[in-house]
């Protein structure tokens, strides 16, 4: 026989993996975070959320994000939930990976780059290489 407390604890924890799933990351970006829109290679909104980016004076980069996808994409690789980023800025040009410390299964941003905007292509590729691709747009509001 399961008991209150028992209950309690199924309803809470299937309560907050449907309230992850209907989490709206753009809701509480972090200060000075950029708001991102990932399109597919049809140019239909498939990702949308945040990144908030630290630049040194080497041009090495380092953050978080927190992504969720917009309806049922596929082949879009691990760009969804929340992790943290790594990458270079050079000449205004920015190249970021979102899953650092992995030799497969990466997303990876590149584009240009200012106080303002990022914007550019990001691909989804595992070891035997690429495997889908689309434009984004990541604007600090």
């Amino acid at each position: 026989m399961i008991d209150f407390t028992t209950c309690f604890a199924i309803a809470a924890t299937f309560g907050s993996f449907g309230s992850r799933l209907k989490h709206d990351p753009t809701r509480h970006p972090p200060k000075g975070a950029f708001l991102y829109r990932g399109y597919d290679s049809a140019g239909k909104l498939v990702i949308r959320g945040w990144l908030s980016m630290n630049v040194d004076g080497d041009g090495c980069v380092d953050g978080s994000w927190c992504l969720d996808r917009v309806g049922a994409p596929e082949n879009i690789g691990p760009q969804i939930g929340l992790g943290r980023l790594r990458g270079r800025i050079e000449a205004a040009r920015l190249s970021v990976n979102l899953n650092p410390g992995f030799t497969d299964f990466n997303v990876s941003l590149s584009g240009t780059f200012d106080e303002a905007s990022f914007r550019g292509t990001w691909r989804y590729a595992t070891i035997r290489g690429p495997v889908s691709e689309g434009a984004f747009e990541a604007i600090r509001p």
